[in-house]
């Protein structure tokens, strides 16, 4: 039987709201020693920021008080709980991305779940 997102998925998920100042991203992904963050309106994933997303930001000349909404990559990609972890490690290859935000079936986040999560889960199938 095959693993489920749920069983490896972080549910204590950080995040900020979309009219947050870059700053305030930074402090918050420092405080948390987190290399991503997702951003949310109204408990629904509208978007992630990752420190790559910041650098290039700040690089591209935005500044430290530019919104969230301003900086985030928007066309998120996001897997439901129940599905598969060789589905999720799929779209993450498909999208060459690290992180997939885990969502119930109104849209609303439930949980996280990153590369090294999913690296966790094969080391346990491919023991077990």
């Amino acid at each position: 039987m095959e693993e489920n997102i749920k069983e490896y998925m972080k549910t204590n998920v950080v995040t900020v709201e979309k009219n947050k100042t870059l700053k305030e991203v930074a402090e918050v992904m420092a405080k948390n020693k987190i290399g991503s963050i997702i951003v949310v309106e109204n408990g629904k994933p509208l978007g992630i920021i990752t420190e790559t997303d910041i650098v290039r930001a700040i690089g591209n000349g935005k500044s430290l008080s530019s919104k969230a909404e301003e900086v985030m990559t928007a066309h998120l990609i996001t897997i439901k709980a129940d599905s598969p972890v060789t589905g999720a490690l799929s779209l993450m290859r498909t999208y060459n991305i690290r992180h997939l935000p885990v969502v119930d079936d109104n849209g609303n986040l439930v949980g996280i779940i990153s590369i090294r999560d999913i690296a966790r889960a094969l080391d346990d199938i491919y023991e077990g």
